[in-house]
């Protein structure tokens, strides 16, 4: 059966459509004139005019920033403990490189013996099914998903089309 919606409500939803549209145009106007009133920013790479440009990014003195705070930290701790968790992740990021770079050699010896176990047809089709993966990831569009199966009320699956159970025999 169709349902067929009433005309209260295909009008509330005209007229939210057409006020979402409005702010939208309004807000791209905006954001348009705003851009063509800035003064272009001298001494600085159009990679960096357009990362500051960015809404909500933070312009931060490049002599002050050191590292960067745990999450939570920032509203908890004073000036003298920032730098001591500064001076902190400075001491131990030439350790964690270190320890990522020995990681990174590790996981590569891992996955050369895994791959050296495989024949050659096997390694073929992991190859296929690798570049297949990353064509899909480059194109952004899923796969085609199959067509689900519904049951259909002519083909018996309903309670009333199945054979009541026999009774079982005494012997």
């Amino acid at each position: 059966m169709v349902r067929r919606r009433r005309p209260v409500q295909i009008a509330i939803w005209t007229t939210t459509a057409a006020v979402a549209i409005v702010l939208l145009s309004g807000t791209t106007l905006l954001a348009a004139q705003q851009k063509a009133t800035t003064k272009p920013q001298a001494g600085r790479t159009d990679a960096e005019k357009a990362k500051a440009d960015k809404p909500g990014a933070k312009r931060r003195k490049p002599s002050t920033y050191r590292g960067h705070l745990p999450a939570y930290y920032a509203k908890v701790v004073d000036d003298k403990q920032r730098q001591s968790i500064y001076d902190i992740q400075k001491e131990y990021k030439p350790k964690i490189d270190e320890l990522k770079t020995q990681l990174a050699a590790l996981t590569k010896e891992r996955n050369e013996k895994i791959a050296a176990l495989l024949t050659p047809e096997q390694c073929e089709k992991v190859g296929a099914l690798k570049k297949a993966a990353r064509d899909k990831r480059k194109t952004g569009k899923p796969k085609a998903k199959k067509p689900r199966k519904t049951k259909s009320k002519k083909s018996g699956n309903t309670p009333a089309a199945k054979e009541p159970a026999k009774p079982a025999t005494a012997q």
